[in-house]
């Protein structure tokens, strides 16, 4: 028996070892054909992506098969890259039905005939996903809004409300938004351009932005106080709209944010810390100018207008986060701590890993400044996970929005 016994757990012990050898394979894998796409070498990166998916065991994600999907059309491949989307539509429920419909790396394959039943079936899904999805007029233009747990929606009683990133639909929001409204009511929404929202022709700055969400909510029944979560470029809309409306506030959740707080050498430091001399500095927020103004030219409106908005931000975006102090609620950032799986081409530079520690620990330090000074501030680290946070790391991100609501019942018991 004790024979029997070691024999089995040697090869359950083979087995769990082959299991994470597989998984470091498609890792690597992954990260390879996201640097090829990086590289512009289309081919080779659908391939990558093909033997990645062909990995025993591995967990393929909707997000690598949308980026499999992209190489394959860039690369001239139309069959494969319907394949993977196909794939997506159909047996991953996928629902982000504005990103594939507006992604310039689709335009080759827009004009066949697979494409439009492609976009409908995404549509069903949506429609499935989200069967409260509402479109609100503001200023005369549609909005795309969901609520969730419409029946916690009491007076007094927060409301959670969920800000996108750059260009992102809140699809990206609905796990954690079904687990959340089990006790709340929770909004979501997609702002101009982006999704079903329609264009509003307007840039769209971080001000404009807390105008229209203010309007949506109140079209809706929502009256305050709310919890802000925001999660990068959304960091920067919830901090405008907490420094025009502070006593609207009960908590705010920064995921992962967009730097809106202007310190000392803007985005220079890191550069300065790693060493780069002044001249290279120029040369390289020249390169990143010229690659903005390249894509800003081709790109999807939903993210060049949001480009725009982030540029506009340099000039006045400060200033309007900074008009009021953080109002004295629970407020926490959360920071994501695993090196991008395409970082920037850089290495002729600098260290990419390094640059991105130094890039993490200026921030870092800029979010305990705010926090510090704050009753119920609080700062969470995921080592483990990527900017994308809601996919790598939502425990996260309802742990702390179940802090929030609890710190902030002691404060109305105060």
């Amino acid at each position: 028996m004790k024979t029997a016994g070691f024999f089995i757990g040697f090869i359950l012990c083979m087995a769990s070892l082959f299991g994470q050898t597989n998984a470091n394979k498609y890792e690597i894998l992954i990260r390879q054909a996201d640097s090829l796409y990086q590289q512009k070498n289309y081919v080779k990166s659908g391939f990558a992506f093909s033997d990645a998916f062909k990995t025993p065991g591995s967990n393929v994600t909707s997000k690598h098969r949308y980026n499999a999907a992209c190489s394959w059309a860039l690369a001239a491949f139309p069959d494969s890259a319907f394949a993977q989307l196909d794939y997506m539509a159909g047996f991953m429920n996928y629902t982000n039905y504005g990103s594939v419909n507006a992604d310039p790396d689709f335009v080759s394959i827009r004009a066949d005939k697979r494409w439009n039943p492609l976009l409908e079936k995404i549509l069903q899904n949506k429609k499935k996903a989200f069967p409260n999805l509402d479109l609100v007029k503001v200023n005369g233009f549609k909005m795309e809004v969901v609520v969730y747990g419409l029946e916690n929606n009491k007076n007094g009683k927060p409301v959670i409300v969920f800000e996108n990133g750059r260009g992102t639909d809140f699809e990206y929001w609905l796990p954690i938004i079904k687990e959340v409204a089990k006790n709340n009511v929770v909004f979501a929404y997609n702002r101009p351009r982006i999704g079903g929202s329609e264009d509003d022709h307007q840039i769209p700055t971080v001000d404009h932005i807390t105008d229209i969400l203010r309007q949506l909510l109140l079209s809706k029944g929502l009256n305050p106080p709310y919890i802000l979560v925001g999660h990068s470029w959304g960091g920067a809309c919830i901090r405008c709209f907490a420094s025009f409306y502070p006593a609207e506030i009960a908590g705010l959740v920064f995921v992962d944010p967009h730097d809106f707080v202007k310190g000392e050498g803007g985005g220079r430091l890191p550069y300065q810390r790693i060493g780069l001399s002044e001249f290279q500095i120029d040369s390289l927020f020249a390169e990143y100018d010229k690659s903005a103004d390249e894509f800003m030219a081709q790109g999807p409106k939903f993210v060049v207008e949001e480009m725009k908005a982030q540029r506009e931000f340099s000039k006045t975006g400060y200033a309007l986060c900074s008009r009021n102090p953080l109002p004295e609620v629970p407020v926490h950032f959360i920071m994501a701590g695993a090196y991008p799986e395409a970082p920037e081409q850089t290495a002729f530079l600098y260290d990419g890993k390094k640059m991105f520690r130094i890039n993490n620990e200026i921030k870092m330090q800029r979010w305990m400044e705010l926090i510090n000074p704050l009753k119920y501030g609080k700062f969470f680290y995921s080592a483990g996970s990527g900017h994308m946070m809601q996919y790598d790391d939502p425990d996260i991100i309802m742990a702390s929005i179940r802090l929030v609501l609890s710190d902030y019942a002691k404060i109305k018991k105060e």
